[in-house]
């Protein structure tokens, strides 16, 4: 069977990338503060920037640019959209295919107003019907110009919003909830927003493809890294739940240490914490694949996706599980700490396609630091792209793969420093008031890579 078009591209968001404007606050510019991390400030201002940035991408011979649209721009208050910010995002879609590449539209990532966490957020029972909304003047406003739609960035992620680890002081990311809240109620929220998730994404869908029949609309989950049989054996247990009280129980282990009483390296427990509970799971596929019970994916949502989209960073070898306690360290934002390993990737890709065998899949997020586990950046991608190229020469239906991340940016609060840093093109976010692009020996190992691929014919 031959193959489509592959595609090579790059990636940036909004928040990581577009300066704060005190008029348009999202959640994490509060959550920042709050916490005391690093605000974005300028950040690389792409948003007056951005024809720069995608000019620097279709040099290094890519094709495809993805971005996301900074909902709280967009509708600064309930239920008023600025049609300037629309017009803005208009004119980015056009910059970018007027460069020959194929926009990535991401309505969702990582953010959303203030407005609507206030009003409950994406536990609210008419949060899907808000999003859905939102995606539409999207859709509408931008009608057969955007081919590839994600829903939400990373929706496995999202959960750490809403329950907080044992080893952990706050929240990892927004909203975070109240500190006099208990397991058993973080859990219950969680079973709002899993289920919630997944109407958005499907009303979402509906009214993208009624505007643009031939959109392709996806997600992107966070991949643990693990080997692919533990990853098969952690999602086995989650399709065995039962019950809503079976999820509560395996969630009680990631928020109330319940470990035998053996001396382990601490980032080693949380790990083994991580996978005795369902959260590990692959719940976004296993619920497209209607592997999930209802409780947590409604049926109407099952297989609605267009695409198989999922992001990966770091990874283990095959029975290197003493390396376990590094994946926790990458969580915590300890990059240069990660351990790196290709030949997960492939067996993903695999495993994503036996899954989903009529479906294309993309590799939506991949790249490094400048150095982590001892792997410059430059290296990563050719040993992470050996395994796409391996896995092509398989037949899989692969359209694409993204580096993370076109240039430096705001990497989520924490300070900007080597160890941040995954751009393709260096910038010094804190002490050039010219935020210039510096291109990187990885960048110009990608546009090699780039420009000596040869798909199977």
């Amino acid at each position: 069977m031959p193959h489509a078009p592959f595609i090579f591209g790059v990636a940036t968001a909004d928040h990581q990338c577009e300066a704060y404007d005190p008029r348009c606050e999202d959640i994490r510019d509060v959550w920042e503060r709050v916490h005391k991390q690093t605000p974005r400030g300028r950040a690389t201002d792409f948003w007056n920037r951005y024809s720069e940035d995608v000019r620097l991408a279709a040099e290094l011979g890519c094709r495809a640019f993805r971005f996301s649209v900074a909902w709280s721009r967009l509708e600064p208050e309930p239920g008023r959209f600025d049609p300037a910010v629309l017009a803005h995002y208009r004119e980015l879609v056009d910059t970018i295919s007027a460069r020959g590449l194929e926009p990535i539209l991401t309505l969702h990532h990582y953010t959303w107003p203030i407005h609507l966490e206030k009003g409950g957020g994406m536990l609210a029972p008419e949060f899907p019907d808000l999003f859905q909304r939102y995606a539409e003047q999207l859709a509408e406003g931008l009608a057969g110009k955007v081919r590839y739609w994600i829903t939400f960035n990373e929706p496995s992620q999202l959960v750490y919003g809403y329950i907080k680890p044992w080893w952990e002081p706050a929240y990892m990311m927004p909203p975070g909830l109240p500190d006099d809240v208990g397991v058993e109620e973080q859990m219950a929220a969680i079973q709002q927003l899993i289920p919630n998730l997944f109407r958005a994404h499907t009303a979402a869908r509906r009214v993208i493809q009624a505007h643009h029949p031939a959109a392709l609309v996806g997600a992107n989950p966070f991949l643990l890294g693990l080997p692919p049989w533990l990853q098969r054996f952690v999602d086995w247990r989650l399709t065995r739940l039962k019950s809503s009280e079976d999820f509560t129980k395996h969630g009680e282990r990631l928020a109330r240490r319940s470990l035998p009483s053996i001396p382990l390296p601490e980032s080693l427990s949380r790990v083994l914490t991580i996978l005795s509970t369902a959260l590990s799971g692959n719940w976004w596929y296993l619920g497209m694949a209607g592997r999930l019970p209802a409780f947590l994916c409604p049926p109407e949502c099952r297989g609605k996706q267009d695409f198989v989209g999922f992001d990966y960073y770091w990874g283990i070898r095959t029975f290197s599980l003493g390396s376990l306690g590094r994946l926790a360290d990458a969580a915590a934002g300890r990059f240069d700490r990660a351990p790196v390993w290709p030949g997960v990737l492939y067996g993903m890709i695999k495993y994503h396609a036996r899954l989903f065998p009529d479906l294309p899949l993309m590799i939506v997020e991949n790249g490094c630091v400048e150095s982590a586990d001892g792997v410059d950046r430059a290296s990563y991608l050719r040993r992470h792209l050996r395994e796409v190229s391996r896995a092509l020469d398989d037949r899989v239906n692969l359209a694409g793969y993204v580096c993370w991340a076109i240039t430096s940016n705001r990497e989520w609060g924490l300070a900007f420093e080597p160890g941040s840093d995954f751009g393709l093109y260096h910038i010094d976010m804190d002490t050039d008031p010219a935020l210039t692009r510096k291109r990187t020996p990885a960048a110009d190992a990608y546009a090699e890579i780039i420009r000596e691929f040869s798909p199977p014919g």
